[in-house]
């Protein structure tokens, strides 16, 4: 079965590594709740600033005030929920790079690949796009967003190969070929990504523990899923077919 074979892998791969992912997933932590705590103050000040600089009073005090709930603080949530979201790229990066045989032992390295190896920005630019297209997509219906999702899913990972081998390939161009390689797959993806529900659940009831371990187990499986499509769509492409029921990669074979 594909979802156990890659799994399977996928713990082979993080054998002797299972302490290095907790570490990665710490650090994310760490630098998740400064971003928190930074964000908060900025919003605590900006707001006081605004008090003192209007001096508002009655019921102008309370006017500025249901601006700042009703519209700043949605914007600032909003901010802060995705810069979150991008930093967890970083986790993304370190596990595609040990799947690829390039682990980056520094942890710190590791959890800000994306910047550390000069990723930063091609990562930054190729994950907003395909966050602006699966938002306009969503603003249609709710299904179609996340088909979309799933379309794009591997954009960053093929950004990060064109990254790692010099080769030329823009955030749109990593876009359109995830949405290629995705053709016939977004379900077989989408249920990959439900088999971790129960250890993802694990890891909330056990005060967030456990996710330093689920974390590490699932972006690794994942990166371990891409190579696997890539070398379908590279087999496809080049044999002129729509699909096979044997899929290979430099890791394992699976029917």
């Amino acid at each position: 079965m594909l979802w156990k074979a890659l799994k399977t892998v996928a713990k082979e791969k993080l054998r002797g590594n299972w302490g290095w992912g907790a570490l990665t997933i710490l650090l994310f932590g760490v630098a998740s709740n400064i971003m928190l705590f930074a964000g908060y103050m900025l919003f605590t000040v900006a707001l006081l600033l605004t008090l003192l600089i209007l001096k508002p009073v009655n019921d102008d005090f309370y006017g500025i005030l249901g601006i700042f709930i009703l519209i700043i603080f949605p914007i600032f949530l909003f901010t802060m929920v995705y810069v979150l979201l991008f930093l967890l790229t970083g986790i993304q990066a370190a596990t595609y790079d040990l799947v690829s045989g390039k682990k980056t032992d520094n942890v710190f390295a590791a959890t800000f690949s994306q910047f550390i190896h000069h990723r930063g920005w091609r990562f930054f630019k190729t994950w907003l796009l395909s966050l602006v297209f699966n938002t306009l997509w969503s603003f249609l219906f709710l299904i179609p967003g996340w088909i979309k999702g799933l379309a794009y899913s591997q954009s960053l990972y093929i950004i990060q190969d064109a990254i790692d081998n010099g080769t030329s390939m823009t955030a749109r161009k990593a876009i359109t070929l995830s949405r290629k390689v995705m053709d016939g797959h977004k379900w077989e993806l989408l249920g990959l990504m439900l088999s971790f529900v129960g250890w993802l659940f694990l890891s909330i009831i056990t005060y967030g523990i456990g996710f330093f371990w689920t974390l590490p187990y699932m972006f690794t499986t994942m990166a371990e899923y891409h190579k696997y499509v890539m070398a379908d769509y590279t087999r496809r492409h080049q044999n002129g077919l729509p699909s096979s029921k044997t899929y290979t990669t430099a890791s394992y074979s699976v029917k």
